[in-house]
């Protein structure tokens, strides 16, 4: 038992050393720049993260808004089924379509699989129109849900 204690106190002791040592050099390699040199590099490093956050938080409002516009064009899709225009539901459907596949675009890697699920919803909404068949009133209600969460997720 005392020779694990041991041990982890060596660990503690060489994390310590590593530490200080990490520290002295840092404290060595700024002390050898001049201040203005300093302030240069902090102020690239400010602006660099500043620049990057101002570009996520862009993107986001971008597909925020390909989301709503989807949302849009959706709404006008079943107000089109509802009123006997299953072809005009039908392009309305296809410009939603568009928008979410825009708003993945935009979100690059960090596409969430809300966004894909819905996608693949109102794709496999827009085929039984397009095959002719009748769509329960459940159903859009369910693809409009995924859209509304998706609004209010960011």
């Amino acid at each position: 038992m005392q020779s694990m204690e041991r041990r982890h106190t060596g660990k503690k002791v060489l994390a310590i050393v590593l530490l200080l040592g990490a520290a002295f050099w840092a404290g060595i390699h700024i002390g050898q720049q001049s201040p203005e040199e300093i302030q240069r590099q902090f102020q690239e490093l400010s602006q660099g993260v500043m620049d990057q956050t101002v570009g996520l938080v862009e993107a986001d409002l971008l597909v925020q808004k390909k989301v709503l516009q989807a949302t849009s064009g959706f709404l006008n899709g079943k107000s089109k089924v509802m009123n006997g225009n299953p072809d005009e539901a039908i392009a309305e459907l296809e410009k939603t379509l568009e928008y979410l596949g825009e708003a993945i675009k935009v979100s690059g890697g960090d596409t969430s699989d809300a966004l894909l699920d819905t996608m693949t919803n109102i794709g496999d909404l827009r085929r039984s129109l397009t095959d002719g068949q009748t769509v329960s009133p459940e159903i859009w209600e369910e693809a409009q849900e995924k859209l509304e969460a998706l609004l209010s997720q960011s």
